[in-house]
């Protein structure tokens, strides 16, 4: 009988299959599927038996010959993958988050600045889309940001964790990378991308937010630990205003767009033309875009157009998926959550342009 063994594979680009098999091109994945060993050890690679190159996004049934009539999709799950968040993050969140709201003053009686957790979640942060600039009867904008923070940063970081896990599972990220965080709030991807990579890598990190107190949160966090002293940090207002100072190159640049289709006010066109002006100004490098999100149907009522968009400008989609992730909360607790994940690719342009005409 021919031994059965169930793969889940990772979002890497041109990963390979047990027994080192290239069962792929670069960019396109294959997940949740029962392999025939002997079958796959007697052939050197089911991509050209098959005839057809399988995109991630499509969702196939292979033939019994090489599979035994299981789906073959894009689906992020992994029942083995637990994702826990690095000691140093959860510290940072305890010293300059956690504690903060906890040991304040105002905060009596199971109340957080006075407030309840439902009030501070739902009216004081609006469930992340509030104007944090302004302040909210006696609490402050930096007041707002840190509950903002409390309530709901947390999840978000644990969420990118996972999505980062799955980006870089089985392909490091290539060094000197430019991270652009659109929406960054205080810092969440950039401590999500640290954390999973390792805290001593180096990195340029763009955080981008309207809100000024949401950056200034952002630059406690990263000023407040060690960990992250070989990342280089520029806060903007919007896309617009960052200011890149270097020549022009090929330096590979990812961008994290999380929750932030989820706006009210989000204007797509404007927001990728915006991006396609800085990515020039940095130069003509490989471009990813993680995309994440809730699952909820009006949450995500802005991708369609961003997609089109994003294909306009010549990104492939490489993976469109929800699925579930586990967390390890603490030794022996673990939740799972839903996620929304889509990644978007761009390769090398060949021509550098240095500016001028």
């Amino acid at each position: 009988m021919n031994e059965k063994i169930k793969y889940c594979g990772s979002l890497a680009f041109g990963h390979r299959f047990p027994g080192n098999i290239n069962l792929s091109t670069p960019g396109y994945i294959f997940f949740n599927v029962e392999v025939d060993k002997v079958l796959i050890e007697k052939n050197s690679s089911l991509r050209d038996r098959c005839g057809k190159i399988f995109l991630a996004t499509d969702v196939v049934h292979l033939k019994n010959e090489f599979f035994s009539g299981r789906k073959m999709t894009n689906h992020i799950d992994d029942s083995e993958l637990v994702i826990q968040l690095p000691d140093w993050i959860k510290q940072l969140r305890r010293s300059e988050i956690v504690d903060r709201v906890q040991k304040d003053p105002r905060s009596v009686a199971e109340t957080l600045l006075g407030i309840s957790f439902t009030v501070a979640r739902e009216q004081v942060t609006e469930w992340g889309q509030a104007n944090f600039d302004e302040p909210w009867k006696d609490l402050s904008p930096a007041d707002r940001v840190l509950l903002y923070a409390y309530c709901h940063q947390l999840r978000h970081l644990e969420e990118l964790t996972a999505a980062f896990h799955i980006l870089f599972h089985q392909t490091p990220p290539k060094e000197n990378l430019v991270v652009i965080d659109v929406g960054c709030g205080p810092f969440t991807g950039g401590l999500a991308f640290a954390g999973e990579i390792g805290s001593e890598s180096q990195f340029d990190y763009i955080g981008i937010d309207h809100s000024q107190a949401m950056r200034s949160l952002g630059e406690t966090l990263a000023s407040a630990t060690k960990h992250l002293n070989g990342v280089y940090r520029q806060w903007s207002p919007d896309i617009s205003s960052v200011d890149w100072g270097s020549a022009p190159n090929w330096r590979p640049v990812i961008i994290i767009v999380s929750y932030l289709l989820a706006s009210r006010t989000l204007d797509v066109e404007t927001l990728i033309s915006e991006l396609e002006i800085l990515f020039n100004k940095i130069g003509r490098g490989t471009v990813t875009i993680l995309y994440t999100n809730s699952p909820q149907s009006e949450a995500n009522r802005n991708f369609p157009t961003f997609r089109k968009a994003l294909q306009d400008a010549d990104f492939e989609l490489r993976v469109n998926d929800e699925g579930m992730v586990k967390i390890e909360k603490q030794p022996g607790e673990i939740r799972t959550y839903k996620l929304r994940y889509a990644l978007f690719f761009r390769p090398e342009q060949n021509i550098l342009s240095l500016g001028g005409d």
